[in-house]
């Protein structure tokens, strides 16, 4: 049973709808996106070349760094013994002198304040250490 709505004749002809144009617009707004998604992720730095090198062995490593460790409260550790900050320079020029491959490793706690890592820094720097690391904590 079919109902006529209207006087109309019924020709059978279903009405259809032109999805080609919505097509194009679909593809362009994908190229957009894409594109964009491009510049957005792109880094800005130089083309480098760096050396390779092979890893060594990590008791060999661990066994030529110094750790200096800050607190939360801006006391220093130097190997978990505590130093003043004013004896940091001359105790690692001393090591230093004395093994011209080790680094000093900084870890900071996360808590404390910059000026206290900055302090070390400069410290660092006047002595001429060049082998400096941060440590930090994997997730």
């Amino acid at each position: 049973m079919s109902v006529k709505m209207g006087g109309g004749e019924d020709d059978g002809v279903a009405g259809e709808i032109n999805v080609v144009p919505l097509i194009d617009v679909l593809f362009s707004i994908l190229t957009f996106f894409v594109l964009a998604s491009i510049f957005l992720t792109r880094q800005h730095t130089l083309p480098l070349d760096l050396p390779k090198v092979t890893p060594g062995d990590p008791q060999q490593q661990l066994s030529k760094q110094l750790t200096l460790t800050i607190t939360d409260k801006g006391k220093y550790l130097l190997d978990k013994t505590p130093i003043e900050l004013d004896k940091i320079g001359p105790t690692i020029k001393a090591a230093l002198d004395s093994n011209p491959n080790e680094m000093v490793v900084i870890a900071g706690n996360k808590e404390a304040e910059y000026q206290y890592i900055v302090f070390v820094l400069d410290a660092l720097r006047k002595v001429n250490a060049t082998r400096i690391a941060m440590a930090t904590d994997t997730e």
